[in-house]
């Protein structure tokens, strides 16, 4: 069975839950104290805590969890040999935060040549965006699907209450780490999968053309 290290927020959570569903091995990695999205709602009964968090189960699912602080030395540790076992590393962080902590695809290759790393950031790993934040509604925007919302002669209105950028986003992230492991299984070497949210929001307008 293959394994999954799930490192990702909101903006890659969906990526771990597909994987999961299909019968991998996923196993979500929380910061102590939990992951941020535990205080996503809605809540179930309206209680206001961490495990009541239907947000965060819905994207969870499936999933096994262990809590780690990958800031530390040790957690850096631990993380390395998780890895040794493991068939990829799902995650969301921002261009250059795994680097700054020893923790990068380069440097986890050295620890498992085989090793998967699927990156889901706003505009991809280079560029000159590649710093910049982005939220769900900016993703719409930058990634033109907001100009074919709403009547032409009014502003542009949000596509709905849940985040489908990132959903998109995920989606491609689950995608190509699946062709990722593929291509290992043919060729012996792991590599790292680079996902845009901005770009995957293009990709929903392949249907634009016709109108």
């Amino acid at each position: 069975m293959y394994r999954i290290l799930d490192l990702t927020d909101e903006k890659g959570q969906l990526c771990g839950r597909m994987l999961a569903d299909l019968g991998l091995d996923v196993i979500k990695i929380e910061n102590p104290g939990g992951d941020d999205c535990r205080n996503y709602g809605p809540f179930y009964k309206d209680i206001h805590e961490p495990e009541k968090s239907l947000f965060w189960f819905f994207y969870n699912m499936n999933k096994r969890g262990i809590t780690l602080d990958i800031t530390k030395s040790e957690g850096q540790v631990l993380l390395k040999r998780l890895v040794e076992k493991a068939d990829a590393v799902i995650e969301s962080f921002s261009p250059g935060y795994l680097g700054g902590l020893g923790l990068d695809y380069d440097s986890l290759t050295r620890v498992n040549p085989q090793i998967i790393m699927t990156s889901i950031t706003p505009y991809g790993q280079n560029g000159p965006y590649k710093n910049r934040k982005l939220s769900d509604l900016v993703a719409n925007a930058v990634g033109g699907y907001a100009y074919i919302t709403g009547p032409s002669d009014r502003a542009p209105v949000r596509i709905s209450g849940v985040d489908q950028s990132y959903c998109h986003a995920g989606s491609h992230a689950a995608v190509g780490t699946l062709i990722a492991l593929i291509h290992r299984n043919r060729f012996g070497s792991g590599q790292q999968v680079d996902v845009s949210i901005q770009e995957s929001v293009v990709w929903t307008l392949m249907y634009v053309q016709q109108y």
